[in-house]
């Protein structure tokens, strides 16, 4: 796999977040890519067999492997560790989010419930992670 640009490898299974996830970031002319994978098996994968993505994102709850073991194998590999990998998660509580804290995720981010909530956190975190954050 050879991407042109910077990319952002995203577990995510819901089409419908991908597509507006896309749309946001070409309305803000983003200079990423999104490579999206369906399946927490298939990250690893994604992740040796080309050039590192200028971050991860993981759903809390991904298939076969949720969020948590896959942060934990992140962070635990050398090659992966300087990543940064973003959570996110349907539910907030607070043993959830300390945990991924612990375990090295840089943020955790509750998925919201309307369709302008989502329009305006993917907005604001794109703004701020290729904007405003040094990569």
């Amino acid at each position: 796999m050879r991407l042109k640009k910077p990319y952002i490898l995203m577990l995510e299974d819901d089409p419908d977040d991908r597509m507006i996830t896309d749309s946001i970031a070409s309305q803000l002319e983003v200079d990423i890519q999104f490579l999206y994978l369906t399946y927490s098996n298939e990250l690893f994968s994604a992740l040796e067999s080309g050039e590192q993505p200028a971050l991860i994102m993981l759903d809390y709850n991904s298939k076969p492997q949720n969020g948590l073991e896959i942060l934990k194998k992140l962070k635990s590999n050398p090659a992966y560790r300087s990543i940064p990998v973003i959570v996110l998660g349907e539910s907030a509580s607070d043993p959830h989010i300390d945990e991924c804290y612990q375990l090295g995720a840089n943020s955790f981010i509750l998925k919201p419930g309307t369709y302008d909530l989502t329009v305006h956190k993917i907005r604001t975190f794109l703004e701020y992670w290729f904007q405003v954050a040094e990569l």
